[in-house]
């Protein structure tokens, strides 16, 4: 735990009226603390000597089908891309890569990123990967670019975002606030006075759930496009799923050195946290933007949608670690399941191949 994170959290506690503060506000401190935050101070979170593995990290499968997919999309609107966060630039190396094998033309390829620290490892590692003039179509930006006409891939952007946490008590909601106890933090339970933006279908029963006032946000970014198609790829689920009886202590977790943390007050700075997305929220909010969704679906079936490709492996070794990392794309208990995929557009009705079959927008 990094001590001064921990001594700033408590100072903003003791500073509160009632000595406790939102979940959200101990998030972001935690992940996004200019100084000595998760994703701010840091830049090795990711792979096998990291925290967590996302997507793009399991081989080339994920980068082909969805350069197969914006190639579609390039149909419709302007060849650009825009990446909300890009990590550790394996997806937009990729990506990159992969477009200019097939021979697919792009003007722009631009990289939102607000880690000072994720910035300059993304710039030495794609200057090192790519060719001088592949480079050269790479520009970071700091803000949503207004009028953007192109396609959006957000991966791992929505579980990132801090959420407030919930106790629904039959027909009586509570917010779960952080507080200090002995110099250590734990829950306190407060009347809700926060404003859900949409009717949430909660369940009978007792639980505990996450919601993001700032998903709007987001949103509302989303909508000053011109033109665009955006990729949502986030561990979640519908509504119904979510606020289930098999749930009931909710999806708030951390991660650190892949291995589940259940004590998200732990190893403050040093472990990532994160919850299950409500997609049901997201598609609320697309309706709310007047914005459209082009298709609702599990991570297997968009990249089976799309054809999986199986490269040859020079060695057996290489073989079989292609064969691991498609089934953990594309398993059930795996990635396959547990990842969605949403589109959605602005100005733009593409029928799109990721989402031809299971496409599952209606249970949202």
């Amino acid at each position: 735990m990094k001590s001064n994170l921990k001594k700033k959290i408590i100072e903003t506690i003791n500073n509160e009226m009632d000595r406790a503060i939102s979940f959200s506000k101990f998030m972001d401190i935690c992940l996004y603390d200019s100084a000595n935050g998760y994703y701010s101070s840091q830049s090795n979170q990711f792979g096998k000597y990291g925290d967590f593995y996302t997507a793009p990290m399991l081989g080339q499968t994920f980068a082909i089908s969805l350069t197969k997919q914006i190639e579609q999309c390039f149909l419709d609107v302007d060849k650009n891309i825009l990446e909300i966060g890009a990590g550790n630039s394996q997806l937009a190396i990729d990506m990159i890569l992969n477009l200019n094998q097939r021979g697919v033309e792009f003007n722009n390829y631009y990289i939102l990123e607000k880690s000072h620290a994720l910035k300059n490892y993304q710039q030495q590692v794609l200057q090192e990967k790519l060719t001088t003039e592949l480079f050269k179509k790479i520009t970071w930006v700091e803000e949503f670019i207004e009028q953007f006409n192109g396609v959006i891939i957000a991966n791992e952007l929505f579980d990132a975002i801090p959420a407030d946490v919930f106790a629904s008590f039959e027909n009586e909601i509570m917010e779960k606030k952080v507080g200090v106890v002995d110099q250590s933090f734990t829950w306190i339970l407060s009347e809700n006075k926060k404003y859900f933006d949409y009717e949430i279908a909660l369940g009978d029963g007792i639980f505990e759930f996450e919601y993001s006032a700032d998903y709007k946000k987001i949103f509302s970014e989303f909508s000053k496009a011109e033109q665009m198609v955006c990729f949502l790829f986030d561990y979640g689920m519908d509504e119904r799923q979510l606020f289930h009886s098999s749930r009931p202590r909710g999806t708030l977790r951390g991660f650190k050195r892949n291995l589940l943390s259940e004590n998200i007050f732990q190893d403050i700075g040093d472990q990532d946290i994160t919850y299950h997305v409500n997609f049901t929220h997201l598609a609320f909010l697309t309706q709310k933007f007047n914005l459209n969704i082009l298709g609702y679906t599990h991570l297997s079936h968009f990249l089976n949608n799309l054809g999986l490709e199986i490269d040859d492996a020079n060695t057996i070794k290489d073989h079989l670690k292609l064969l691991s990392d498609i089934n953990l794309l594309t398993s059930p208990a795996e990635m396959g399941d547990l990842m969605k995929v949403m589109a959605i557009s602005k100005n733009c009705q593409s029928s799109l191949d990721g989402f031809k079959n299971f496409d599952k927008t209606h249970l949202l």
